[in-house]
């Protein structure tokens, strides 16, 4: 028979585990623009050459070059 302890740790880790996939599966998702400003910014912020699908992407934030 299988011991009361080592039931309940298989148990536990089970319902561990059950809660880790329905909080990674069903968190907040930023969309798919939200991400691209992002790297947009991180590029800039770089000093690297941004690829033609993020050049076209308005920028929420004020930028300081931008007005003199």
């Amino acid at each position: 028979m299988i011991n009361v302890t080592y039931l309940y740790m298989l148990l536990s880790s089970i319902v561990v585990a059950f809660v880790m996939f329905l909080f990674f599966n069903f968190k907040s998702n930023k969309s798919n623009i939200s991400n691209k400003l992002l790297l947009k910014n991180l590029l800039e912020s770089f000093d690297l050459e941004l690829p033609e699908e993020l050049k076209h992407l308005e920028n929420s934030s004020t930028d300081p070059q931008k007005f003199p």
